[in-house]
């Protein structure tokens, strides 16, 4: 193992990730990732507590006490994308030696200009008129767009700035008018180009589209044609991929298999009320990319920190994201590691559940997993997804699998970054101790 710590292969990795580190844009994105932990953890714990009265039928999800409890949740994680577009061109802003209030603001206007434009409704009983904000693409499935933006917004206001492209008043003027004015002609050139974007894609396509769901259709043609095993492994691959980039892969790949899989699901839930066995569909391997702690199966990685992590940062946030964990959220690891933007831990992430689903599919080739005939298509606790949707007890060692195979193979990366991240620490504190 310490012959792999040192090998020429993980120093390039550490180096790059270093840089990658010390990038402006990158440092932004990951500090603002950071940020949003708090919102993450109140967002998963209201989650989890509007859930599990569901599972033992005590609500459903169409009562008045599930959308309640439901609405902390609605205001937190699906909404995570304005607090991130905002905390970007902050951070991105302040690197820069910007003012970072208003370039955060700024971006934020862009990305609701695209995101969720203004649209005048009536209710159906045509009594009521009035002007709504869309929120479907204002959490986990904009966050991409809310990258683009933060970053983009930022650099068109610097170049602004340097090459003197604003609207300058005499000494006299008090400082908050004189700043409040240069900042006019960035955030008109700004709303400008993305107001531009979004009213060519809704003429274009007859309000049907916005700049978030055009990325997630664009990302999702080739998804939709692969419905078989290797096509299931492309389709991990490229979800878990998407992720540490930022954007949200497993939605983006359970956009393209939605129909097929609730066919599948469908067809066998036929054949077993006929009194026949279910059948194996291909579309069965992809629960195996989120069976053990959310997508990229990070419980194992989650225990690996509780256990032997010697940096703050990654104790901290194990110890957090255990419970969501337990329940298969895993936000609190990919934005509090974080996964995202990290080479070192990137590479784990997207290893682990392909590894992961090969081990089921040779479970279900022996036919000792049972393939799924109930539709689950709701966040569910650790081991319930896997037994309700097939109702057989050996589907409750998928999820071991995924936890087996994660501390395996997050480990050796996980004590690369945990390293990394400990003499920095150290460094900092011998720091202030001067």
């Amino acid at each position: 193992m310490n012959k792999f710590f040192e090998s020429k292969f993980m120093k390039w990795l550490q180096k790059f990730g270093e840089k990658l580190g010390n990038n402006k844009a990158f440092s932004a994105i990951s500090k603002s990732m950071m940020g949003t932990m708090a919102i993450i953890l109140v967002g998963a714990f209201f989650q989890i507590i509007a859930t599990v009265p569901t599972l033992f039928g005590w609500y459903t999800t169409e009562s008045t006490i599930y959308q309640v409890l439901y609405t902390p949740y609605n205001m937190t994680m699906g909404i995570l994308s304005v607090f991130v577009v905002f905390m970007i061109g902050y951070n991105y802003a302040k690197s820069l030696a910007m003012k970072p209030m208003q370039n955060g603001i700024v971006a934020l206007i862009c990305f609701l200009i695209v995101a969720a434009p203004a649209t005048t409704v009536t209710l159906a009983d045509g009594t009521t008129t009035m002007t709504v904000l869309d929120s479907s693409y204002l959490g986990a499935t904009g966050l991409f767009v809310a990258i683009l933006i933060g970053i983009l917004t930022v650099n068109l206001t610097h170049f602004c700035e340097k090459k003197n492209i604003v609207i300058r008043m005499p000494d006299v003027v008090p400082s908050f008018l004189s700043e409040a004015f240069s900042a006019m002609l960035p955030l008109l050139f700004n709303i400008i180009i993305w107001y531009g974007i979004g009213t060519a894609l809704n003429l274009l396509t007859n309000g049907q589209m916005n700049l978030p769901l055009l990325i997630t259709y664009i990302l999702s043609i080739p998804l939709s044609a692969i419905n078989t095993v290797p096509g299931m492994f492309i389709v991990c691959l490229f979800a878990c991929l998407l992720w540490t980039f930022g954007i949200h892969g497993t939605m983006v790949a359970f956009v393209a298999l939605m129909a097929v899989m609730m066919q599948n699901t469908a067809a066998n839930a036929a054949a077993v009320a006929s009194g026949n066995p279910p059948q194996f569909y291909a579309t069965l391997l992809f629960g195996a990319i989120a069976c053990a702690g959310g997508t990229g199966n990070t419980l194992g990685l989650v225990l690996l920190g509780l256990k032997s992590a010697k940096s703050k940062q990654l104790k901290a946030v194990s110890k957090a994201a255990i419970v969501p964990g337990l329940f298969n959220i895993n936000e609190p690891v990919t934005f509090g590691f974080p996964i995202m933007y990290n080479p070192i831990m990137a590479i784990p992430y997207i290893l682990t559940p392909l590894i992961t689903m090969l081990l089921v599919y040779i479970g279900y080739a022996i036919g000792f997993f049972k393939p799924a005939y109930v539709t689950i298509m709701s966040l569910l606790p650790l081991f319930m997804g896997e037994f309700l949707g097939s109702m057989a007890w050996q589907n409750l060692f998928i999820p071991i699998v995924g936890i087996v195979v994660g501390l395996i193979v997050y480990y050796p990366f996980f004590k690369v970054y945990d390293k990394q991240l400990a003499e920095k620490e150290a460094a900092v504190e011998a720091e202030k101790a001067v």
